[in-house]
């Protein structure tokens, strides 16, 4: 029996016979497999943020199966691109397979040169030194060992310590190691122990890189899931922090906010809406918006808000009275707007009420300092022009008749001088008290100088009736005055002009009437005079 042929030199034989295989079988499963993986990750939905990774991933793939591809050609192909070509589009595709496993939370430029400085030296350490096939097995493995060593660590540390990843770092330790032994063996062995050989080093790293190929595409797909979970989560969580703002600031506002239905009804409120209202806020809740509007604008208020749903008017903002709980009314700010409301697939109103009660006061008390004379509270030149221009409007258009008065303190200037201005003030507050007391409310009494007042008398029935109210007011003034113990007398000089006697218009008329009442000056002083047809010119002084 041959010597090779011994039951020995068998025995010695199997135990390498079953730690053999078929490497180029193996090969050509690798390049099968990294096909398979580019076509069930390509129909796979990603989303926008993930496109990057799932981009070199697949071109990682594409690139280790035309890697694959070569290298199972030996020997039917050029040892050029069997060799040194093949491996160095291995290095590449392992190299982008690394980034897209370690780039889909954080994109990490640094890393990624890395990896590309780890496959380009082992390319040209490959083509340099690759004189064997042991060193260029030895070589292959060490580039291989530095690229996906490189990413698992990177993987622990940059992105922590999740099941998924360190299953993942695991899977790259463990080739390492079998890469590890590849090198061992290949360095210790005869210089023509290549690619193709079958002994136990090779075995055992093609079988773990085949695993690794299996296993690597769940990986990925696994690492996708839980970078999108925990951007699900941490929208999740930033989305339950917004709503918990917008809760607060909804519930504090210091404004009413309030949601109305199609129906009119109130779907949502704030609290600040029930204590605006004086109402609890669930009562507020199924309520009509309108019931808490002024009734007398009810009715306008109810077509608004059907025009602002039917998207007549997009936006509206107006002053309007409400109503509390109480029967008292305030005035209110709405600011009104539609917006559709995808849960119940309709159109709601969202409204905002700010209470500008203190504001419509102070602009009444701005309105009645233009308006008022400050001192007695009687109408000032501005207001009463407007108030005789009004009256002569309605005397053209009814053809009826008014009186304008015009009177002057008579000797006021002493009581300034003898008891002071703060005496005088007070008289001229007495005297305008005592001139609407001789008029009807309908009437307009003004102070238009320091001691110069007008009356304005509307529906006159002659120059009798004028004449008589002038008389009672020449008597009312005359009447001594009693203030601060000091026992005032004074008269006044008074004016009449008639319209459309007197004057068309109302320059025309108060100039009659202050012609009239400089000559009842003129004449004596406590007097009447009322103004002539042909009106005068003005005198001097």
């Amino acid at each position: 029996m041959p010597p090779g042929n011994s039951p020995a030199a068998t025995r010695r034989c199997r135990p390498m016979m079953s730690w053999s295989l078929d490497v180029r079988t193996v090969i050509l499963l690798l390049f099968f497999g990294n096909l398979v993986t580019v076509g069930i990750l390509s129909a796979y939905t990603r989303d926008q943020g993930a496109a990057r990774p799932y981009r070199l991933f697949l071109i990682s793939k594409l690139i280790q199966a035309a890697a694959w591809a070569l290298l199972g050609l030996r020997g039917e192909i050029s040892d050029l691109l069997s060799a040194p070509i093949g491996n160095t589009l291995l290095f590449i595709g392992f190299s982008l397979e690394a980034v897209a496993f370690v780039s889909p939370y954080k994109q990490d430029q640094r890393l990624e040169t890395l990896f590309a400085a780890l496959a380009g030296v082992g390319s040209v350490a490959f083509w340099v030194f690759g004189n064997t096939p042991s060193q260029r097995v030895a070589i292959a493995s060490l580039t291989t060992i530095a690229l996906f060593g490189t990413a698992g660590v990177a993987i622990l540390r940059n992105h922590g310590t999740s099941q998924v990843r360190r299953v993942i770092a695991s899977s790259y330790a463990l080739l390492c190691l079998v890469l590890v032994f590849r090198t061992g063996s290949a360095l210790s062995g005869p210089a023509e122990t290549g690619l193709m050989s079958g002994n136990p080093a090779q075995t055992a790293a093609f079988m773990t890189m085949f695993l690794f190929m299996l296993l690597g595409s769940t990986g990925f797909l696994l690492l996708m899931k839980e970078r999108t979970d925990q951007l699900l989560s941490e929208a999740h969580r930033e989305l339950q922090a917004r709503e918990a703002l917008l809760t607060n600031v909804f519930n504090t506002s210091s404004v009413a906010i309030f949601v109305v239905d199609s129906d009119g009804r109130i779907t949502l409120a704030n609290q600040r809406m029930a204590e605006m209202f004086d109402r609890p806020l669930d009562t507020l809740i199924g309520s009509l918006y309108v019931d808490y509007i002024d009734p007398m604008e009810r009715a306008i208020a109810q077509q608004r808000m059907l025009a602002l749903l039917d998207n007549s008017n997009a936006f509206l903002k107006l002053e309007r009275q409400y109503v509390r709980l109480d029967g008292t009314s305030f005035w209110g700010l709405l600011t009104g707007a539609r917006m559709y409301d995808p849960g119940a697939m309709a159109y709601r109103l969202v409204g905002v009420v700010a209470d500008i009660s203190d504001l419509k006061q102070a602009e009444s008390r701005i309105r009645e300092m233009a308006q008022r004379d400050p001192l007695t509270g009687l109408a000032n030149r501005l207001l009463f022009s407007d108030r005789l221009q009004q009256a002569i409007s309605v005397a053209q258009r009814d053809h009826s008749p008014l009186a304008l008065l015009y009177l002057d303190l008579d000797n006021f200037k002493p009581v300034n001088d003898d008891y002071g201005h703060a005496v005088g003030d007070l008289l001229l507050r007495e005297v305008a008290q005592r001139l609407t007391a001789c008029v009807r409310h309908s009437d307009t009494v003004g102070r238009i100088g320091g001691d110069e007042y007008v009356l304005l008398l509307r529906t006159m029935n002659g120059d009798g009736s004028a004449q008589a109210i002038a008389e009672k007011v020449r008597q009312a003034i005359q009447q001594p005055f009693v203030i601060e113990n000091h026992r005032i007398s004074i008269s006044c000089s008074i004016g009449v002009a008639l319209y459309p006697d007197h004057g068309g218009d109302e320059l025309t008329l108060q100039r009659s009437a202050d012609v009239a009442m400089y000559r009842a000056k003129r004449d004596g002083r406590n007097m009447v005079r009322a103004a002539e047809a042909a009106t005068p010119t003005l005198p001097a002084g």
